[in-house]
């Protein structure tokens, strides 16, 4: 599998049957070396991780798109006749099974609820657990209310139950500077929840990508470092093989 950072939250995955879009506000979309079916994944329609644009995308052999069910009233102007079967909306907590065109392949998308805005996807393919956080996050705030980041915590953990024990091939998980002390405290409770990330690729860092290295040298993030991948630009690729 072939991953590009395309920018924020936004990854490109390329499987040898298909590609996968997630999250794409802004950036360059790579062009596909073969014309593979393109299933592309808006978990929320806040302008960082939706981008209507994604009607636009061409050189494709097919276009699914699954998004949360908070983007309908966004997405309907862009529904066609040729497009109305192939656009799937999720709420929290459902979940999709879609046959992957051209093969005996199934994609198993199930979602969990968001502590923003929402959904996060949770996917099954050729045998391997993909996660892509979207908005799900621990957003405890130096700022916020205690009760506030006491509600925020129980709905986090609540929420990424599901996660607890996998073995998951690779996730995309929220490492965001603004939360100053708290930035990791999300991506380090996943990390130690589930039985193993061969791959974590952080996102949702507002371009700061000093934050990696950041967490990568720390005392909690240390015994993680070979599992976080060191995003450093847009349109970097890496190459996650078994």
């Amino acid at each position: 599998m072939k991953v590009t950072y395309i920018g924020h939250s936004g990854f490109m995955l390329e499987w040898e049957d298909c590609y996968w879009l997630f999250d794409y506000y802004e950036g360059d979309i790579p062009t596909p070396s073969t014309p593979k079916p393109l299933y592309v994944f808006s978990s929320h329609s806040h302008s960082d991780h939706f981008n209507p644009a994604i009607f636009s995308i061409a050189g494709f052999s097919k276009i699914c798109y699954i998004l949360s069910h908070d983007i309908m009233g966004k997405a309907k102007k862009y529904k066609t006749p040729a497009n109305t079967g192939s656009i799937h909306f999720m709420k929290a907590r459902e979940q999709l099974i879609l046959s992957v065109e051209g093969t005996n392949k199934e994609l198993n998308i199930q979602t969990l609820p968001s502590t923003d805005c929402g959904v996060a996807f949770l996917l099954h393919y050729e045998e391997k657990w993909i996660y892509h956080a979207g908005d799900l996050n621990w957003w405890v705030w130096p700022g916020e209310s205690k009760q506030y980041n006491n509600n925020m915590t129980a709905n986090f953990k609540k929420y990424t139950a599901p996660l607890k024990g996998l073995d998951i091939f690779a996730a995309f998980l929220p490492l965001d500077p603004r939360q100053e002390d708290w930035y990791s405290k999300g991506l380090l409770y996943i990390l130690e929840q589930t039985n193993n990330i061969k791959y974590v690729f952080p996102m949702h860092f507002w371009k700061d990508y000093s934050v990696i290295q950041k967490f990568i040298n720390s005392q909690e993030g240390h015994p993680y470092q070979k599992q976080i991948q060191p995003v450093a630009k847009e349109g970097q690729t890496f190459l996650c093989t078994e």
